[in-house]
Parts: C-alpha cells; sequence; structure tokens
C-alpha cells in the first residue's frame, strides 16, 4: 500500500537524511515562494497608484485655480508614497539564508507591522495632515477654495475646528475604506501563508 502523504511528510521532518525530505521543503518552497511574490507585487502595484492620484490631485485642482492647494495635496500623497515604501523595504532586511518556516515567520510578522503603521497612519497622521491643508487654505483665502465659506471675522481657530471636523470623518471613513481593501486585496493572500506556516510547524513537531 502506498504511503500517506502525511506519513511521507512526517518521516521526511523527522529522518533528516530522507531522500524525501528535500522534495518536501522544496514544495514548501515553491508554495510560500508563489504567495510571497504575489503579495509583494500586490502591495508595490497598491502603493504606485498613489502617483497618478498625485498628479489627478494637482489636474484636479488647477481646473479649480487651486494651484497651492492641488501642489500641496500631490505633496502629501508622495510623502505617504515613500512611507509606504519606506515600509515595504523591511522585506530587503530579512535574512534569506535563514529556514523557509522562520523566513515566513518574520515575513508575517513584518506584514502585520506594516497594517498596524498604515492604522496608525490613518488615525494620528492624516488629521493633521487635513488640520495643515485647512491652516494654508486659510492663510490663502483670497484665493482659496475657503475664500466663499469665511468672512473677515473668521479666525484661524474657526478654520482648524473646521478642519478639525473634517479631519476625524477623513480619518474614519480612510480607516474603513483600507480594512475593506485591505481584506479584498490581501485577505485571501494573508490566509494562505498563515495556512503554510500552520502546517509546517505541524510537521515539525510531528
Amino acid at each position: 500500500m502506498e504511503k500517506s502523504i502525511e506519513k511521507i511528510w512526517n518521516e521526511a521532518f523527522i529522518n533528516e537524511d530522507s531522500l524525501i525530505a528535500p522534495q518536501i521543503n522544496d514544495l514548501y518552497n515553491q508554495k510560500s515562494k508563489s504567495i510571497i511574490n504575489k503579495i509583494k507585487r500586490t502591495y508595490e502595484f497598491d502603493n504606485k497608484g498613489l502617483i497618478p492620484m498625485a498628479i489627478l490631485v494637482i489636474i484636479g485642482m488647477a481646473i479649480f485655480s487651486q494651484y497651492i492647494i492641488g501642489i500641496y495635496g500631490a505633496f502629501l500623497i508622495m510623502c505617504l508614497y515613500f512611507f509606504n515604501k519606506s515600509l515595504l523595504s523591511r522585506f530587503n532586511n530579512l535574512d534569506i539564508k535563514s529556514d523557509n518556516l522562520t523566513y515566513l515567520k518574520n515575513y508575517r510578522k513584518i506584514i502585520s507591522s506594516i497594517t498596524k503603521s498604515t492604522k496608525n497612519l490613518f488615525v494620528f497622521v492624516l488629521p493633521l495632515a487635513v488640520i495643515s491643508i485647512f491652516g494654508l487654505a486659510y492663510s490663502i483665502r483670497e484665493n482659496s477654495f475657503l475664500s466663499k465659506f469665511i468672512s473677515e471675522e473668521t479666525t484661524l481657530m474657526q478654520i482648524l475646528g473646521v478642519g478639525l471636523i473634517m479631519a476625524v470623518v477623513i480619518s474614519i471613513i480612510c480607516t474603513v475604506v483600507y480594512s475593506i481593501s485591505t481584506r479584498i486585496l490581501y485577505s485571501t493572500l494573508f490566509s494562505k501563508l498563515d495556512d503554510i506556516i500552520i502546517e509546517m510547524e505541524n510537521l515539525k513537531e510531528q
């Protein structure tokens, strides 16, 4: 009777000299490499999407003669692009010489840290960015979108108060959108990666 896959895996991990072990390791190497490449490509594509968004902001604001606001908004978006790029560079610091399981665990930790950092960005940094836009718009109020909504009696604190309310609303919306988009784009890939890690852990324990 042919050996079951589970039995072959067990024997392969128990007996390091077994000829089957390299085959099993190679199988998991291929599976994990495929998942990691897909995650990497998705992350990079997602981040590069910020570049045309920055361009559209400049064009859109230029249409309404909001050149300074448009350039500043594009600048903030590009800051986000380079921030994300710095987060993704953490993957390059992984030790490729480590065993596959250790590499995957460290890879998963970095994914979790990126997710956490991005959420913190939306919660803490994004509101400040929105408030700064209102502050800039107030400083050039004669030539900004605020010119139609403020009078000579309107103070900077009042404008920043409105900006704060807008910032909180935008922060909540962006956090929700980020959670939903992450689930759509990455949940399946993350789930497959977690499954591979669990399988490899179980096989090594047996």
